[in-house]
């Protein structure tokens, strides 16, 4: 069998691994000649999902905080009517909030590497997302104790006469600009200020990455190199009025530092490690501040100043060459990300923002690629390039959502 030759690896390797999210150049150590070239554009297409890990690392549903007995605990005033129609403490509900969630979306990520000298190449990474969220939100009156009643224009026990429970576009009013019981226009009952909780989508470019790869050494068996690159906060960030929106930015600077670490000593496979770590630069946003994690809804709002925990990963991966045109890959990610750190000076409960936001991720990628540069060589095909079908799992972790996507990847030398 023919060996694929180091220029095959190279556009192998910038195939498999350059565009992962979170990275900004190819994640082996291979880099390009001076004066040359490469680009590739790889499609992401992720399966609906309605799971995430817990911070157990158990599997529960995406909108798990958002379902809940509507009680004194999330509508506080609800203790008020409690103590006005002596009823007993917390036994005061609008019903319980059944609501689901279907993240869906696709992604297209463009890199673009050239050579500056035989051992530094430069590239620029740019991500294009597109997220949506199929919402079904409705309100369980079944064990409802509370209502609304039109003739005292208040909310009331369901006990008093003419009181009626309330309806799912109640409660939505209810989180939004809120509650109009007679049905005058006045506002009776003040809102939280939410956009309803519907179905949503949106699209645009994610945080951009520049940077370079040094290759400090290479000999027959080793390539070993040093990946250095800044995260831009290009992409548009979750909006703190919106429930069902999906953030595309993380909304701060990032430094990203990798090394990888290539054993080529073995004929027809390719061994990588790479270990990355990325610094988040403090940065100020405005944020809702909820009494706990648990318990989203708030009236605190406040321009917070946060700092993103750094993250590091550890990738390990093999690729095969079973036929002259034809590689299969293994891939093996384990990333550990530590807690948010927010600060404010309004005197609210902080923690909320940082609790449940360290996380670990488990997951496994295989691939499937076919390259012309065995027959480019061979002066039998005129583009030197790689095409690549991939499927990720994330099949562990803790505090992520819980997805799989394939993808499908083109990658040129020129």
């Amino acid at each position: 069998m023919k060996r694929v030759s180091w220029v095959g690896y190279l556009l192998i390797g910038l195939l498999l691994f350059a565009g992962r999210a979170g990275q900004s150049l190819a994640d082996t150590a291979t880099v390009l000649p001076k004066g040359r070239a490469s680009t590739f554009v790889e499609g992401k297409y992720y399966f609906d999902f309605g799971k995430k890990f817990d911070n157990h690392g158990n599997t529960v549903d995406i909108a798990d905080n958002y379902n809940s007995d509507l009680n004194s605990t999330v509508f506080p005033g609800l203790a008020q009517l409690e103590t006005f129609f002596g009823m007993p403490p917390g036994s005061a509900s609008l019903g319980s909030s059944d609501i689901e969630y279907t993240f869906g979306g696709s992604e297209v990520i463009s890199l673009f590497s050239y050579g500056l000298t035989d051992r530094l190449t430069l590239g620029v990474r740019i991500p294009y997302y597109w997220r949506k969220n199929d919402v079904k939100a409705r309100l369980d009156t079944s064990k409802a104790t509370v209502g609304k009643n039109a003739a005292l224009n208040i909310l009331a026990p369901l006990s008093v006469p003419g009181t009626v429970p309330l309806t799912t576009k109640d409660t939505q009013n209810l989180i939004g600009r809120g509650l109009d019981i007679n049905g005058d226009g006045q506002i009776d009952v003040p809102g939280y200020g939410y956009d309803p909780i519907k179905s949503w989508s949106g699209k645009g470019i994610a945080d951009m990455e520049v940077g370079g790869k040094y290759q400090y050494f290479k000999s027959d068996t080793w390539r070993l190199a040093f990946t250095g690159a800044v995260r831009l906060p290009t992409g548009e960030v979750d909006d703190p009025d919106n429930l069902a929106d999906i953030g595309i930015g993380d909304g701060a600077y990032a430094l990203l530092f990798q090394t990888q670490n290539d054993y080529v000593g073995i004929k027809h496979l390719l061994l990588n490690a790479t270990f990355r770590y990325d610094y988040y630069f403090p940065n100020s946003l405005t944020l809702r501040v909820p009494n706990s994690v648990h318990q989203p809804l708030t009236l605190n709002e406040e321009h917070v100043r946060r700092k993103i925990g750094d993250k590091f990963e550890i990738e390990v991966s093999g690729v095969y060459d079973f036929f002259d045109a034809f590689s299969f890959s293994l891939l093996y990610k384990y990333a550990y990300k530590f807690k948010n750190q927010v600060s404010g000076h309004k005197g609210f409960n902080y923690e909320s923002l940082e609790d449940e936001t360290n996380m670990q991720e488990h997951a496994g990628t295989a691939s499937l690629l076919y390259s012309t540069f065995p027959s480019y060589l061979a002066k039998t095909f005129p583009i030197p390039m790689v095409a690549a079908l991939s499927y990720r799992n994330r099949f562990a972790g803790t505090n992520l959502l819980k997805s799989n996507y394939l993808s499908l990847t083109l990658a040129v030398y020129f």
